[in-house]
């Protein structure tokens, strides 16, 4: 009897956890759509843009950069709204003089897209470079994505929402020289990186991304550099940089 009861109990349990389960709605997790500057670690640029007006032609007065972007969320079949606006605290660039805001989108299914910024050249940039620190704003279309995740000492893919434009007028560094070209032109300088663009006839050495370059071709920079460099000394002598140390390849 003891054994009836107790048995009865449980199938009244077991019943009532049975009801209460198909009463309970699975409420859906619903992620508003997000984007964000996305920066691929295996890129010099990941983090910032250094622009030089100084290796383009002396006629160019604009240009036009394309910062990555990807969304967080599904694609839509139609066209999305990109903005973006500037973090004011650490921006020195103005905006009409040293750079100007474009229209920006995701396009209908795509998952990335591009932020275009155009780079205005003027007298100013000879001497001083600007910073332009963009900000991934909210828009009609998206809210903004990750606001920075980071691993040591290198941004993970799609870290943050904000990113540095350096523009100037004068040679500097390349992103991937302390990376990748020391090991073949050694310690920077700009009248070594002067010497290597007139020696060389390009300013831009990638060894990254869609357009880099093979491993073969800079050693066949470097020797060329080196040669040139012996034939200036033999003709001019030793060829000073603006630390007062010699170049050397």
């Amino acid at each position: 009897m003891k054994r009836s009861f107790q048995y009865t109990c449980l199938l009244a349990f077991a019943a009532t956890f049975w009801c209460a389960c198909e009463k309970t709605a699975l409420v859906e997790y619903v992620q508003p759509d997000m984007i964000y500057f996305f920066k691929d670690p295996n890129l010099s640029e990941k983090d910032s843009l250094s622009y030089s007006f100084a290796i383009k032609s002396e006629t160019m007065q604009f240009d036009t950069v394309q910062i990555p972007v990807r969304i967080m969320g599904t694609a839509k079949d139609y066209d999305r709204v990109v903005t973006w606006g500037t973090v004011d605290s650490l921006t020195t660039a103005v905006a009409g003089t040293d750079y100007e805001v474009l229209p920006a989108k995701v396009p209908a299914g795509a998952y990335t897209a591009y932020v275009p910024v155009r780079i205005l050249r003027n007298a100013a940039q000879k001497t001083k470079e600007v910073r332009l620190l963009l900000e991934i704003r909210e828009s009609k279309d998206f809210k903004p994505g990750i606001d920075d995740a980071r691993g040591g000492d290198w941004a993970y893919p799609g870290a943050g929402i904000r990113y540095l434009v350096k523009i100037n007028d004068f040679l500097t560094k390349p992103n991937n020289w302390d990376s990748w070209l020391k090991y073949f032109f050694g310690s920077y300088s700009q009248v070594k990186y002067g010497f290597i663009i007139d020696v060389t006839g390009r300013a831009e050495f990638p060894d990254t991304g869609p357009n880099a370059l093979p491993y073969g071709q800079f050693q066949y920079f470097e020797s060329v550099c080196r040669n040139a460099l012996e034939a200036y000394e033999a003709e001019h002598g030793t060829l000073i940089d603006e630390f007062g140390n010699p170049v050397t390849f």
